[in-house]
């Protein structure tokens, strides 16, 4: 027992002391908040843990956690991600749940210090939707600019709609997003 207590708070320590983001990100309709931690390595690249809630005015919801691999390119100024995220989203009086695979790119020019371009992708078809859920779909594309070090504001699109068996996609969110991204 003493070792799984020792283990555990080890775990959780070494968490905390590697990089960590926050993300809040709103639209006319929708709060999205999201969570980030390196979990292992830098030395080859990161593991990363991602936790995060997307929520809108109709009180749908979808819940996601996942786990990506994030390199650099150390040819240009490119962070490419890729995972899984398991969801779970209460759309009404349905249920989804998902494994999307899919991840995201950050392109900042060396030549625009501060300067962003990003984009997220994740899809989980059929086989891998469940309960009322037939797919998944979370996508967007974002522009930021650091504006003071370790944190970033953007400006983008993102839309998210999950296709719900015998009545068709039901968008979660759909238009133009506003964010801050807080590294610490």
């Amino acid at each position: 027992m003493q070792r799984f207590i020792l283990s555990t708070f080890l775990i959780l320590f070494s968490t905390l002391a590697n990089a960590q983001s926050l993300t809040a990100q709103l639209s006319g309709d929708s709060a999205r908040f999201a969570y980030t931690s390196d979990v292992l390595g830098e030395a080859l690249g990161r593991l990363e843990l991602n936790a995060g809630i997307l929520y809108n005015d109709n009180d749908d919801y979808a819940v996601s956690v996942g786990l990506q691999v994030r390199g650099e390119n150390l040819d240009a100024p490119l962070l490419v991600s890729l995972g899984a995220r398991a969801y779970y989203g209460n759309i009404g009086v349905y249920t989804a749940t998902a494994v999307a695979l899919g991840g995201d790119v950050v392109f900042a020019p060396i030549s625009i210090p501060g300067f962003e371009i990003g984009a997220h992708f994740y899809i989980a078809p059929e086989p891998v939707s469940f309960s009322d859920a037939i797919s998944l779909r979370d996508y967007g594309v974002r522009v930021g600019y650091q504006v003071i070090p370790l944190s970033t504001v953007y400006v983008g699109y993102q839309k998210f709609e999950i296709e719900i068996e015998n009545v068709g996609d039901v968008l979660l969110d759909d238009g133009i997003v506003f964010g801050l991204q807080i590294q610490f």
